[in-house]
């Protein structure tokens, strides 16, 4: 049960705000009525939460000077076949973009984000396990409707039925988080048969301690195709909240990839919804901390159409005295039959005072169904260091490529090379590997 906190003065005031509209500041009202989330709710007892309360969640209104030549030193090399589209603090900056928006990108103004139809659909109104308390509004979805109402900007990708679009956008926090927050906001919609290559970035300005709420919601609908891939890489003194919702349609065959390994803390929530018959998602996440980080994600995936299938697969490495944490919450509808649900939960404890927390959680209401879950949290395998360090391989050479062979079948899944060359370096880097990538393709 949610136990409410207090309602945070700044957002408080701004939903009082005579300058707020009315829309945005019923929002903001429903989203903290019963407070935001705190340790003692169940599905955020491993995030870092602390400060919350007084956060600075007030957005700018146009790029702070500066903020431009920073979040192009954070820029990677464009992906070639890719449009790229790029925000700075939420808003977005032309001039690092790729030229004109493609035809199927528009952009969204305040205040119009929560009137999309089907932003939210029944994959996050009728949560497995609801935790609305007295606002009304879940707990999973407080900071998402928090977005909505403060988001300056907005980007919808609309690819028409049968077509194919290929687009990177770049989320790029510049501005420190006692002066303002950054709300991005991305909303997809794949028509029938429609076909989207997506790459979604999350950056930060270096040595910026920054704060970013991030409101993600695709519609998948009857057989189309979305290749997802989503990377967090801010800076070492960001703070990061997002939440990704997704429901899909006859036969629609979804696959998201994501690798976390920015920012002092973060939290993903992803509540997904596979409410065609045959419709599909594989979901692969790989996670990293190191020193105090903590990288915390719930993930729920509701089996709704008939035949639904679902792979989950989840690696994560915990060094110095940070904290990993992935709950997957599988959950198998009445009229799901023939589900299939399979899930595999690892982490790595690369530290003496690190820590791991998997939860597979697995609920069915359905006889007809083939569902398998597990989890397993150890350290790096003596023998095998053993084996490398009889070699003369140096130990931490040694511990970085077994590190490495940890992570590396996530990784390989990036069907995009250029994609997959930086995810490898980015990946080497926190690893602190002293390997050629490269050699252990």
């Amino acid at each position: 049960m949610n136990t409410a906190s207090p309602i945070p003065r700044r957002l408080d005031e701004l939903a009082s705000s005579t300058g707020t509209s009315p829309e945005r500041a019923a929002l903001l009202h429903a989203a903290l009525a019963a407070g935001l989330p705190t340790a003692r709710d169940e599905n955020w007892k491993y995030a870092n939460l602390r400060a919350l309360d007084r956060q600075v969640f007030s957005p700018l209104d146009s790029i702070a000077v500066g903020a431009v030549a920073a979040a192009r030193a954070a820029l990677p090399e464009p992906l070639e076949g890719f449009t790229r589209i790029v925000f700075v603090d939420g808003l977005h900056s032309p001039e690092l973009s790729g030229g004109e928006l493609p035809a199927a990108a528009t952009l969204i103004p305040a205040g119009s984000l929560s009137a999309v139809p089907g932003t939210h659909g029944p994959a996050v109104t009728q949560p497995a396990t609801p935790q609305a308390g007295s606002g009304g509004v879940p707990i999973e979805l407080r900071l998402s409707q928090i977005n909505a109402a403060l988001a300056t900007q907005g980007l919808r990708i609309a690819v028409p039925a049968g077509a194919r679009a290929a687009i990177e956008v770049v989320f790029v926090a510049a501005t420190d988080a006692a002066v303002a927050a950054s709300h991005p906001a991305l909303q997809v919609e794949l028509a029938d048969g429609a076909t989207l290559d997506l790459v979604e970035r999350h950056l930060g300005a270096a040595d910026v301690a920054t704060f970013t709420n991030a409101d993600v919601r695709v519609q998948a609908a009857r057989g189309s195709h979305l290749h997802h891939h989503r990377l967090q890489d801010l800076g070492p003194r960001s703070r990061h909240f997002e939440t990704l919702a997704l429901e899909t349609g006859d036969g629609a065959e979804c696959e998201i990839l994501t690798v976390a390994s920015g920012a002092l803390s973060a939290r993903s929530t992803a509540l997904l919804r596979l409410s065609g018959r045959e419709s599909s998602l594989e979901w692969h996440a790989v996670s990293l901390a190191d020193r105090t980080q903590v990288n915390d994600a719930f993930v729920r995936i509701e089996h709704v159409g008939p035949g639904a299938r679902n792979r989950q697969v989840f690696r994560g490495i915990a060094a110095g005295r940070s904290r990993v944490a992935f709950n997957g919450h599988m959950v198998v509808r009445e009229g799901a039959i023939g589900a299939s649900s399979e899930q595999s939960l690892k982490a790595l404890l690369a530290g003496s005072e690190a820590e791991a927390d998997l939860r597979p959680q697995l609920e069915i209401y359905v006889d007809e169904v083939r569902a398998s879950h597990g989890a397993t949290v150890g350290k790096l395998d003596e023998q095998s260091l053993f084996y490398l360090l009889s070699r003369g391989i140096e130990r931490a050479t040694a511990e970085a490529l077994l590190k490495w062979a940890f992570v590396a079948d996530v990784g390989a899944r990036i069907r995009i090379p250029a994609l997959r060359r930086q995810t490898e370096a980015l990946l080497a880097a926190q690893l602190r590997a002293v390997i050629d990538v490269g050699d252990l393709r």
